[in-house]
């Protein structure tokens, strides 16, 4: 007699009435066969809560076939269609029970992992079964199904160190009662802290959305957010999401608070440090918005530029100063000759009348040092920044998931370890950064990033550079060092000290300049080794935008 055992799985939109019956090739054989819902060959499925899968055993020459239902599920009716919205208006049974149709739709009514049972006993041997005492074969095949319950934002807003506002998973604010919302005053230049703690549902990411503050948006777990407007504001809603191989899922929540900022007691200073753009601007923020800066006051501004080298040391008249036109915090400063990043250049303010818009006035300050602007040798198209996710050709594990590198020590599976790999939740810049992370064991001897595509997309031309690199590190990582290294040079080899490096934020990493030929083959690497990191725990950190940073000779 003939035998064959085959896995039939098809796209279906849901099992039905007879339009979507199948017709099994009977003959002389047997056979154990299924149809599902959803395109995969393991019996493993992953499902929304409230949603359905459909089964369909089309197995041939079957002795006895039962389905088994787990507690948390239901059987829907064959008069139930994919196109029916309310599923509960069709459910038939309830488990735990069997069932014994051929074809089932079950209907998902708690999270977590559930399991469908098969039972088919057939009397000659096909795949997946087991010679009975009786003679006959058995087929005992377990569907595992993972639920994932709803997602449900859960959130806290805080005014320093004080909760202010918390909300639960069961909380469900709505604009209509926005009369009742609580109100949060704050002084102009102050800022709230907005905290996402959701885990129900699994969410893969979230999307914060502000009014009234200096930022629109934000998709970090935890975001400061500076209120320099006086007036009252709703302060906005978050959006957790999840995304493939999980099921797709997005819940929106408003965050039920009310913002009223007054006027500041602070003194109206700078607030934060002096930076060079690509312009040559020096801009800097103030601890509020603006409301006066006459055209007089570019004679209050001292701008000093020295530079040991060229042998120059001036005060450079200032052109224009400006509220900016996006940032209303912000103060842009035209100066009336060119500087280089390699001068020092100073600034200092005698107090006029510029102005907060609650009627502050600036006050003076002494030689701050500007920040100056580099334009980066490696990263304009964005190769060090990991921005180019797999193509889907090659391995995808041995990539990092990414291209333009090759993993050296990743296995190339997703069972790991995976050293390295493309993290697009993590940046500091664009849209992913490379995580580096270990096993339990450690760091193994190398663990190299190769950097194949470096010539074709970032190769260096000779000149000076600062090397640099973006890098956070996780609160437990206890490691000493990374190292960046052009394999076409002996000489270009890059090892950052990050033993003292602050954890759990992006930091910016320097190494004194350095003179470099032209580079055009190659390779450049990632290498982390254990030398004098070999704790045996798990150890991670991201990388991002390690750039060659070229210096501007006066």
């Amino acid at each position: 007699m003939k035998k064959i055992g085959i896995i039939l799985m098809l796209i279906l939109s849901a099992f039905g009435c007879s339009e979507n019956e199948y017709d099994a090739p009977y003959g002389d054989f047997s056979s154990f066969t299924w149809i599902a819902t959803q395109n995969t060959t393991t019996g493993d499925y992953v499902v929304a809560l409230n949603q359905f899968i459909g089964l369909y055993d089309v197995s041939t020459n079957a002795v006895s076939h039962s389905w088994s239902i787990p507690e948390g599920t239901s059987s829907l009716s064959k008069e139930f269609s994919s196109d029916n919205s309310i599923y509960s208006d069709f459910i038939e049974a309830t488990g735990p029970t069997s069932l014994e149709d051929q074809q089932i739709n079950v209907l998902f009514n708690t999270p977590g992992i559930k399991e469908i049972a098969l039972k088919n006993v057939f009397k000659d041997s096909v795949t997946e079964s087991v010679k009975q005492a009786d003679g006959t074969w058995l087929v005992d095949k377990i569907f595992t199904v993972n639920v994932y319950d709803d997602l449900k934002p859960v959130f806290q807003v805080l005014k320093g160190t004080e909760v202010v506002l918390s909300i639960g998973e069961e909380d469900m604010p709505s604009i209509a009662d926005v009369a009742s919302w609580k109100t949060v005053s704050i002084e102009a230049g102050e800022q709230l802290t907005y905290v996402d703690m959701t885990t129900s549902g699994e969410p893969d990411a979230r999307t914060w959305t502000f009014k009234g503050g200096d930022k629109d948006k934000s998709s970090a777990g935890s975001v400061d957010v500076l209120y320099n407007s006086l007036g009252d504001f709703v302060a906005g809603d978050i959006t957790s999401s999840r995304k493939e191989p999980k099921p797709k899922g997005e819940v929106i929540k408003l965050i039920p608070l009310k913002i009223k900022v007054i006027p500041s007691t602070k003194p109206f200073v700078l607030n934060g440090g002096l930076k060079e753009d690509a312009t040559e601007v020096i801009s800097f923020k103030l601890t509020g918005e603006i409301g006066v800066l006459a055209t007089s006051e570019k004679d209050n501004f001292t701008v000093n530029v020295a530079n040991t080298t060229a042998g120059f040391n001036q005060n450079i008249a200032v052109q224009s100063v400006a509220i900016n036109s996006e940032d209303a915090t912000q103060i842009d400063i035209t100066l009336a000759a060119p500087i280089y990043n390699s001068d020092v250049v100073t600034v200092a303010y005698t107090s006029g009348d510029i102005q907060s818009v609650d009627s502050r006035v600036l006050e003076s300050f002494e030689n701050k040092k500007v920040v100056m602007y580099f334009e980066g040798a490696m990263n304009i198209p964005g190769y060090t920044g990991y921005e180019q996710e797999w193509g889907g050709s090659g391995n995808q594990f041995k990539k990092a998931n990414t291209e333009g590198y090759f993993a050296q020590h990743n296995k190339n599976n997703e069972g790991g370890p995976l050293y390295y790999w493309r993290d697009d939740a993590m940046s500091y810049q664009g849209n992913s950064s490379m995580k580096f992370e270990t096993t339990a064991s450690g760091i193994p001897a190398i663990a190299r990033l190769q950097g194949a595509g470096f010539t074709t997309l970032s190769p260096v031309t000779a000149g000076t550079y600062i090397p640099s690199v973006w890098v956070y590190i996780e609160n437990s990582t206890v490691m000493s060092s990374i190292q960046f290294s052009f394999n076409a040079d002996s000489d270009a080899t890059f090892n950052f000290d990050i033993s003292a490096t602050e954890k759990g934020k992006w930091v910016k990493l320097t190494l004194p300049e350095i003179t470099l030929g032209g580079i055009n083959s190659g390779r450049f690497d990632l290498n982390i080794e254990n030398t004098g990191q070999d704790d045996a725990i798990v150890q991670k950190l991201w990388l991002d935008n390690f750039d060659l940073l070229i210096i501007e000779p006066r």
